[in-house]
C-alpha cells in the first residue's frame, strides 16, 4: 500500500505506522491459525488462546506507544491514513 502523507514531514511516521500495523495483523493471523488447529474444548486451546492474547496485547501496546503516541501525528494525517487503509484492506487499522 502506498500512502502519501498530507504533510511530507510525516511521511516516514506514516510508513512506520503502516509497517507496524501489518506486523500486528500478521501476528493475529498466525495466532488464529494456531487456534484453528486445536480442539476448542481442550485445555491446550485455552492455554494457547491466553498466550496469544497476551502477546497481541503487548505488541499492540508497544506499537501504539512507539508509532502513534510518540510520533504525535496530527488528526488529519491519521484520518487520511485510516481512509486509505480501509480502501486498500477493507478494514480499519488496529493501531489507530
Amino acid at each position: 500500500m502506498e500512502h502519501q502523507a498530507i504533510n511530507p514531514t510525516h511521511q516516514r511516521a506514516i510508513e512506520r505506522l503502516y509497517k507496524a500495523d501489518r506486523k500486528l495483523c500478521a501476528l493475529i493471523d498466525s495466532n488464529q491459525r494456531k487456534m484453528d488447529d486445536l480442539d476448542a474444548d481442550s485445555d491446550r486451546y485455552h492455554d494457547v488462546a491466553d498466550r496469544s492474547e497476551q502477546r497481541e496485547a503487548e505488541m499492540h501496546d508497544t506499537f501504539t506507544e512507539r508509532y502513534v503516541d510518540e510520533a504525535e501525528l496530527p488528526k488529519q494525517e491519521i484520518k487520511a491514513f485510516i481512509k486509505s487503509y480501509v480502501a486498500f484492506h477493507g478494514y480499519t487499522p488496529y493501531l489507530v
